[in-house]
């Protein structure tokens, strides 16, 4: 179907009729349109309201436990030997995406992970190589306090739901990570631990490193749904991701590496792909299926959470069936048996992932979320979630329901052309579904405060809307949504 390319100027021009010619944007003092302007000052607004009804509610006797709302984080204005390494990734960033449509594809990746990885490596150290890195993790509620009550693996697998809730006997309980997450986010560490990587600055380096996977995974992702285009674009924005601020280092940002692989994979067995890669062998397509269902049955073990990514999930079935009709089922078919295996062997070791839960919640109601209330972090969450991906998220968001209304509008009216590329189709929903899984996690309760980093996988998927951005909209992104995180590093102390 003959397709036009939308404007880099803003979502109005989706809406122009073929034969018209584009208004004269020479003289904007901005790339972006109107509808973007509102979507990202709507934002900003939410921040502050979030930040000033935060600050009220702890002064009128609403322990939100949060130093400086909406997040978990203290007001430390502050520079590392980090922060001419970070202020070089921008930069390296901007060139990067200067040369993005140039660069052979496989060289790109690699020269988009190893930036990402310069990223994450440069905010930690702002903090200090100690208070950044190595002592995060070695907090009294993280994983590693926990390591030595582990004897055997069957064992603590057998009896981990037994010391999810405090009890009668609160010092037999887990600390709080190790509660408030499925064992195999506490058996990785443990596993690093035997191998004689122990200590804070291992398991800091392992955040990192299956942390970077994320955005290149993401980069992956986009490409299998929407084409080698987007992907390009948004492949610099990726690599500078701003929640790297809460990646480097928390679990959090393993996961989110776990659950990123986990996606990128399943699309690449289940949807056609683009390319070279547009017809894959048989076994290329069901090993990629394996590991990416094993990939995201682990993500279960990891975060309870994070089984909302299956709304993400839905749409790689969605894009498979689409175009490889019902010869996409095989493939599904082997990513949820790779899925199965990883919950069949947890459950056959002793550990039933509901029952966990269940406990969870129990422990969640009576613990410092008792505190906080509802009907302020229904709201104040998106404000922190808007922080970890930048205010520019609403932009993207913005932009892709325009995208959306625009191929709604064009198929009622049985036009054989469309204002948006079928690339920008896909990359719009898998922008909203990301937006989605965060607002069903949202209203469940279960996420009061520290969206900036429990949210992180969502907002990595989310983040991909932005790659509907082109030109100057785009390299103005690229600063925008760096700037956040450099801001946020540099005048705060997240404590990650």
């Amino acid at each position: 179907m003959p397709v036009r390319e939308p404007s880099a100027t803003g979502t109005d021009e989706l809406a122009r009729p073929p034969g018209r010619p584009p208004a004269d944007h020479g003289r904007r003092w901005s790339p972006f349109g109107r509808a973007d302007h509102i979507a990202l000052a709507s934002a900003l607004v939410l921040i502050a309201l979030a930040s000033g009804v935060g600050f009220w509610l702890d002064d009128h006797g609403f322990d939100l436990v949060l130093p400086t709302p909406p997040l978990l984080a203290f007001w430390s204005p502050h520079v590392g030997w980090g922060t001419p390494l970070a202020l070089l990734a921008l930069l390296l960033g901007l060139q990067l995406q200067r040369r993005a449509a140039e660069i052979r594809w496989g060289r790109l990746l690699l020269l988009g992970w190893l930036l990402n990885l310069g990223w994450l490596v440069s905010l930690t150290l702002v903090d200090g190589f100690r208070r950044g890195w190595v002592d995060v993790l070695l907090d009294p509620n993280e994983y590693l306090h926990d390591l030595p009550r582990i004897t055997d693996v069957h064992t603590f697998l057998s009896t981990f739901s037994e010391h999810i809730r405090y009890g009668d006997q609160p010092a037999q309980a887990w600390t709080t990570h190790v509660a408030g997450h499925p064992p195999l986010a506490t058996l990785a560490f443990w596993a690093l631990d035997r191998l004689g990587l122990s200590g804070g600055f291992w398991a800091g380096a392992l955040c990192i490193l299956v942390g970077s996977a994320a955005a290149t995974a993401l980069v992956v992702l986009v490409r299998e749904l929407a084409g080698e285009e987007p992907a390009r674009r948004l492949l610099p924005l990726a690599a500078l991701f701003p929640g790297a601020v809460w990646i480097g280092v928390s679990a959090d940002g393993l996961f989110a590496g776990v659950a990123l692989s986990g996606l990128a994979l399943t699309a690449v067995a289940l949807t056609r792909g683009d390319g070279e890669l547009t017809r894959r062998p048989r076994t290329a397509r069901a090993s990629a299926g394996l590991a990416g269902g094993l990939l995201l049955g682990a993500t279960a073990y990891l975060s309870y959470g994070l089984v909302l990514l299956g709304v993400v999930v839905l749409l790689i079935v969605a894009c498979g069936w689409r175009r490889r009709g019902t010869i996409a089922l095989r493939d599904l078919g082997v990513v949820t048996g790779g899925a199965l295996l990883v919950a069949a062997a947890f459950t056959l070791a002793g550990f039933d992932w509901f029952t966990g839960l269940a406990e969870l919640s129990v422990r969640y109601r009576t613990s410092v979320a008792s505190q906080r209330p509802y009907g302020y972090f229904v709201w104040a969450n998106l404000a922190a979630f808007l922080i970890s991906c930048s205010p520019l998220l609403a932009v993207a968001v913005v932009r892709s329901v325009a995208v959306l209304r625009s191929r709604a509008d064009s198929t009622r009216a049985g036009r054989r052309w469309s204002a948006a590329p079928e690339g920008d189709v896909a990359v719009a929903l898998l922008c909203l579904s990301g937006v989605t899984a965060a607002l069903i996690a949202d209203i469940s309760g279960m996420s009061k405060a520290e969206t900036e980093r429990i949210w992180l996988s969502f907002g990595v998927v989310a983040f991909s809307g932005l790659a509907l951005l082109r030109g100057r909209a785009a390299r103005w992104a690229l600063i925008g949504s760096a700037g956040t995180a450099l801001l946020v590093n540099h005048l705060l102390d997240t404590g990650w």
